[in-house]
């Protein structure tokens, strides 16, 4: 009996160790704080308007235009620009002062007016591309026009492109003349008639050239269709020594250094 007591007095720790291992609780793990999902955040239509507009700002690379000849850079849009101010003005400036004195209402003889500015625009448009390949715009801007194939364009090219203006002009003239007479647009006389038929008709090569110019792939007008894919490239100074092509060389130099042919941040790369 002793020793039955003895044995059961010893399990009864045990025992009571179990109970109380039993009766705890098993420890709890303690939640992870999880972090709240930021929201994205919403941009803005101004973050928006300045991705769309540097995207818009990104010149389209020279393998994606059709037909651009291989071995020349596309001309930057201060270059184009000055180019095209250039031309003007040595092709029609001469029209400003004749215009703004028969505004005035001064009886002015424009005869050698006329003839004068005529001669400069023939010069400059088709004896300078016949002996140079280049117009007094393109010298100073340090440009040249050349086909798909990388030969020099034709000077019959520089010649009907700068006729836009005029045929601008004239159309323009006769449309106002026939709406300020709607009871016989066409005029009382069969000449006066022809003449504002020709007049309105002049438009449609303009109508044509914008259309293409605007709306297919490669950016060609009429005129550079038709004379063989024509493309404004850049160049080099002519290297002239002396004369008066060494005064456009000079000149050439100012406006580089002033930057104005230089591409600007606010234009996109436009071909001519």
């Amino acid at each position: 009996m002793g020793l039955l007591e003895k044995a059961e007095s010893g399990n009864e720790p045990e025992k009571k160790s179990r109970k109380k291992a039993e009766k705890k609780p098993p420890a709890k793990a303690e939640p992870t704080p999880q972090k709240k999902k930021e929201a994205p955040k919403r941009e803005s239509r101004f973050s928006r308007r300045k991705d769309r507009e540097k995207k818009a700002k990104e010149p389209k690379p020279v393998a994606d235009l059709p037909s651009f000849p291989d071995g020349f850079e596309q001309p930057t849009s201060g270059q184009m620009a000055f180019r095209r101010l250039v031309d003007i003005l040595v092709g029609y400036g001469w029209m400003f002062p004749v215009v703004g004195i028969f505004a005035w209402g001064s009886d002015f003889d424009a005869t050698y007016f006329i003839i004068g500015g005529m001669v400069l625009y023939i010069g400059n448009v088709g004896f300078l591309p016949s002996r140079f390949n280049r117009t007094i715009g393109n010298i100073v801007s340090r440009t040249k026009f050349v086909t798909s194939s990388g030969n020099n364009a034709s000077w019959a090219y520089t010649f009907l492109k700068g006729l836009n203006f005029p045929f601008a002009l004239i159309g323009l003239v006769t449309a106002l003349t026939m709406l300020s007479d709607l009871s016989s647009p066409l005029g009382e006389t069969t000449g006066s008639a022809i003449f504002r038929v020709i007049g309105l008709l002049l438009l449609l090569p303009l109508a044509l050239d914008w259309l293409l110019t605007k709306f297919s792939m490669a950016k060609r007008g009429l005129w550079e269709r038709i004379f063989g894919g024509v493309w404004l490239v850049r160049s080099t100074k002519t290297g002239s020594s002396k004369g008066w092509l060494k005064r456009l060389d000079q000149l050439s130099d100012y406006a580089e250094k002033r930057g104005l042919l230089s591409e600007k941040e606010e234009d996109t790369a436009k071909l001519d």
